[in-house]
């Protein structure tokens, strides 16, 4: 029994450490010959990441989106996968071979040939990014097939969907936003599911599509549900024109992004004290979102927002540090270290302050008025161990 116990242990052991070897993307350390020699034995396309050293976007994909089980299992179980250094070693000769400009940049190759048959880039989803390999492996979904046959006029609906849905990849917005207009044009509703969709995947901003949404606001909750649609509308006017958003329909999330944007008004018009009088009634608002709210308030409390304004009042200098606390302390995800950053850095600017005779602000010297009462790392679905009594 014991030497079965042992050999299961052994066996599970194994198991999982195969399985968080293949999490991710499983990325080849060879040389471009052999990548090529292995893609023609198995059939499969070459997939290349092409990364340089200090792009933020290129890490952020590398953890963020790579490393998950789904990513990894389609990408393994369908490409050779390479990840290069455009600047150094053989990756300078292939980025300039594949005209790689913007990192990150993702290069699909046939490896019979050496030639590209698709092309993508920028930070996606980890949806968007699986997406963009099924494209590469269609070819009337490949980028090359697309730009050749928009330029030569296709307007086929099903065609521009894909044309749309590509540019927004590669997120080239004046594309995307013609090709929408023309599918428009050409007969298609913004009441059809799948031009819907496509609405709400790739147009963005305040537009007449989403000026149509709020005048005929029942008609599409109705064929869409409240939820999409108030989403969609809160999403598209977090920023802009107050007017114009003022003008639109009631949705849930409109008086919310209202609120941040006259907040940010009053901030821009040194209004410091108004603006603080607001944002501190959001947050003892027990209806309003604070997860949305601590969002929002990461770029008016950053400290690059305050300290390159000449002239600004301690009074909101110390709101700022409030505000980093409220969030730090508040924040659901506690692994998002940029929070984190950013409260220790306007601690260091409260020390280096203090040296030149400012006061500390009063904010600091007691316990929040809102939210935790304490700064920890421990993450809020995390119950606390329980106390044993003493017998």
């Amino acid at each position: 029994m014991k030497k079965y116990i042992f050999t299961t242990l052994i066996a599970l052991c194994t198991l999982f450490y195969v399985q968080a070897q293949e999490a991710g993307i499983n990325f080849l350390h060879t040389s471009w010959q052999e990548a090529v020699n292995k893609a023609k034995a198995e059939n499969k396309l070459i997939f290349i990441d092409f990364y340089t050293q200090w792009c933020g976007p290129c890490l952020n994909m590398a953890q963020e989106v790579f490393s998950l089980p789904t990513v990894g299992y389609f990408y393994n179980n369908t490409f050779v996968n390479l990840k290069i250094d455009a600047e150094n070693g053989e990756g300078i000769a292939l980025a300039k071979k594949y005209g790689v400009r913007l990192f990150p940049t993702y290069i699909f190759v046939d490896p019979q040939t050496e030639a590209l048959v698709h092309y993508s880039s920028s930070r996606q989803t980890p949806e968007q990014f699986i997406q963009t390999g099924k494209n590469a492996l269609d070819p009337k979904t490949r980028s090359p097939y697309l730009l050749e046959e928009y330029q030569k006029g296709n307007r086929e609906r099903s065609f521009l969907v894909s044309y749309i849905n590509y540019q927004h990849t590669i997120y080239n917005r004046k594309s995307v936003t013609t090709a929408f207009d023309e599918l428009i044009q050409g007969g298609a509703k913004l009441t059809e599911p799948d031009v819907w969709e496509v609405f709400v995947n790739t147009i963005s901003g305040f537009t007449p599509y989403l000026q149509q949404v709020s005048d005929n606001y029942a008609d599409f909750c109705q064929r869409f549900g409240k939820k999409a649609v108030d989403a969609k509308l809160a999403k598209e006017t977090t920023y802009g024109d107050l007017s114009q958003i003022e003008s639109l329909c009631d949705f849930d999330g409109k008086a919310f992004n209202c609120n941040l944007i006259r907040i940010n008004q009053d901030i821009q018009q040194q209004h410091y004290d108004q603006a603080a009088a607001e944002i501190d009634a959001m947050i003892a608002d027990t209806t309003v979102n604070q997860q949305e709210l601590i969002q929002r308030l990461k770029f008016i409390a950053r400290p690059s927002y305050y300290s390159r304004k000449a002239g600004t009042p301690d009074t909101w200098f110390n709101k700022c540090v409030e505000y980093l606390r409220y969030i730090a302390y508040n924040q659901t995800d506690r692994d998002d270290a940029y929070i984190h950053q950013e409260y220790a850095a306007v601690l260091e600017d409260v020390i280096r302050r203090k040296a030149e005779g400012k006061e500390i602000p009063p904010c600091l010297l007691e316990k929040p008025a809102y939210g935790k009462k304490n700064y920890s790392m421990r993450p809020d679905i995390l119950k606390m161990k329980p106390v044993r009594k003493k017998k």
